[in-house]
């Protein structure tokens, strides 16, 4: 299973991981090499770079430019490509840092896009669970659940559990839990869920 970490221009560090494979979206190309780390390739418009910063990157691995005005994203255009290129496990790092609108448009890249997608910064990871059964490693103080269509869900080891619970778009109540242990069980019966893990207070 090829894995990699897309690091965004907005991320504010660069984890150091074990057998991925590092791509830069935009100007988070730079902070990769400013990491000292590996760099597959970089791909974006790179808007954001001064030309010195950009050819610096060009220098350094392959980049895959497009134009400023486009019906993509960046981070899009980066997924796109790494799907492309045989990666079935993606983290977009630094997704959830900045801009709403743009958090919103990764948000939609999970939703609609790929579903496998994970969305994470330092302190924050969400994740599109579809039906079945998931272990939650318990690394996150806070963990909640919003329904993106109706359906049903059972939670166990948690501090608010549930079992076969039927819910809509609009039950806004299953956030704030917390685990209970090491880990935690997420039986999703029907319908889908984004998972969002926080250790903000």
């Amino acid at each position: 299973m090829k894995q990699a970490l897309l690091i965004t221009p907005k991320s504010h560090s660069v984890p150091t991981l074990e057998d991925v494979d590092y791509i830069g979206v935009d100007a988070g190309a730079l902070l990769i090499l400013q990491a000292g780390l590996p760099i597959q390739f970089a791909v974006g418009d790179f808007d954001s770079m001064s030309e010195e910063d950009y050819a610096y990157v060009c220098s350094q691995t392959r980049v895959y430019k497009h134009p400023i005005e486009k019906n993509e994203t960046d981070s899009e255009l980066a997924l796109r490509l790494a799907k492309e290129q045989g990666y079935t496990n993606i983290v977009l790092w630094g997704a959830i840092s900045g801009r709403l609108d743009h958090t919103i448009i990764n948000l939609g890249l999970m939703m609609y896009r790929d579903a496998s997608l994970v969305l994470m910064d330092e302190n924050q990871k969400i994740t599109l669970l579809e039906k079945g059964r998931y272990t939650l490693a318990a690394r996150y103080q806070h963990v909640s659940f919003f329904a993106l269509e109706a359906g049903e869900i059972s939670l166990e080891n948690f501090k608010y559990p549930l079992e076969h619970r039927k819910v809509t778009c609009s039950d806004l109540y299953l956030s704030s839990n917390s685990f209970l242990g090491k880990e935690g069980i997420v039986t999703v019966h029907s319908g889908k869920f984004l998972c969002v893990e926080s250790n903000l207070k």
